[in-house]
């Protein structure tokens, strides 16, 4: 059985990272890149910088566009939305620190739940059916 996408290839050409500007996101954004999809990256910045997307633009010689936007704000969402087409979503924005975790469970339950929620709600309205979810905990 042939599992390839022949005749059936998917078009994929903008992809939106979650946490892109972690260490494993831009991992991620440099792969994209070097296969030639745009990428647009979300980030609060509560766990990184952006001299990892910087780091991303040097490597691969191109751009991407980031957004300092938290999953949670469906407004900040929304605008990101508005200004990409989106096809699909790495969803690489959880919070993973285990003591953090236990000191502060309604602060991770927030982001990692209530803010996955948020991002697929806006992703519904805006017709993005394509979702990656990924977590290194």
């Amino acid at each position: 059985m042939d599992c390839g996408r022949r005749g059936n290839e998917l078009s994929l050409k903008t992809i939106l990272v979650t946490g892109g500007a972690g260490y494993i996101g831009a991992h991620i954004c440099v792969e994209l890149l070097e296969a030639n999809y745009e990428v647009v990256v979300v980030d609060n910045l509560c766990n990184s910088t952006t001299v990892g997307l910087e780091r991303v633009k040097e490597l691969t010689g191109k751009s991407l566009s980031f957004h300092e936007t938290d999953i949670r704000d469906k407004q900040g969402m929304e605008a990101v939305l508005q200004q990409h087409e989106i096809d699909a979503v790495i969803h690489l924005a959880g919070l993973k620190a285990v003591g953090d975790s236990v000191a502060m469970p309604l602060h991770y339950y927030d982001n990692n739940v209530s803010g996955s929620v948020a991002m697929l709600e806006v992703m519904s309205e805006y017709g993005v059916k394509r979702i990656v979810f990924s977590s290194s905990a």
